[in-house]
């Protein structure tokens, strides 16, 4: 069962010594403080592409012949390779041909944000594992829970890592991002 964002606001104090919060109150110090730590982790942990929050998109030009890019994206590459397009601002740019005006539709590899009470427990651990270590080095400073705090960290990214494998049914036979070396052909059309 996923955490609440009380129950990782809770965990994270506790680590550090600190009394826990009974209820939710916007604004008020800790909590405040903790959440706005746990957002920030929660988008640094998802921008690292997990098998829950990434897909396969075709962005169509609108009117204008702009890509436009939603707000939920964090990260964006197209699927082509060889095809040289970036995000900026909320649209695509084409940097070959140094324009943001599209004719044609473009397949890209997004990675989505979710806030933290959608995500799957296992990435849930992490988030809360990074953003408990942020809030220490912030706020509280401890030498010594520092370290007892990466050790708990490194168990929680081992454990996520474990737990996406699985759920991801990892096989280099399959991965899409490795499709492009078993074409054997190259942009000039020779073949291998």
């Amino acid at each position: 069962m996923p955490l609440s964002r009380l129950e990782a606001v809770n965990m994270m104090l506790s680590a550090v010594g600190e009394s826990v919060i009974l209820v939710e109150v916007e604004g008020a110090g800790d909590f405040a403080n903790c959440s706005a730590i746990l957002d920030a982790a929660t988008k640094a942990v998802l921008a690292k592409d997990y098998d829950f929050n990434t897909e396969v998109r075709t962005l169509v030009p609108d009117a204008n012949g702009n890509l436009l890019v939603g707000p939920e994206v964090l990260k964006i590459d197209p699927v082509d390779p060889y095809l040289k397009v970036v995000q900026r601002g909320t649209k695509l740019y084409n940097k070959a041909d140094r324009t943001d005006v599209f004719t044609d539709s473009v397949d890209v590899n997004v990675t989505l944000y979710f806030p933290f009470e959608e995500c799957p427990y296992h990435v849930q651990q992490r988030i809360v594992a990074d953003a408990t270590a942020k809030y220490q080095t912030s706020y509280v400073g401890s030498v010594a829970a520092d370290n007892f705090l990466q050790r708990d960290r490194g168990e929680a990214i081992a454990d996520s890592q474990a737990s996406e494998s699985d759920v991801d049914d990892y096989n280099m036979l399959d991965n899409p991002d490795l499709a492009f070396l078993r074409r054997r052909t190259y942009p000039n059309g020779s073949i291998l």
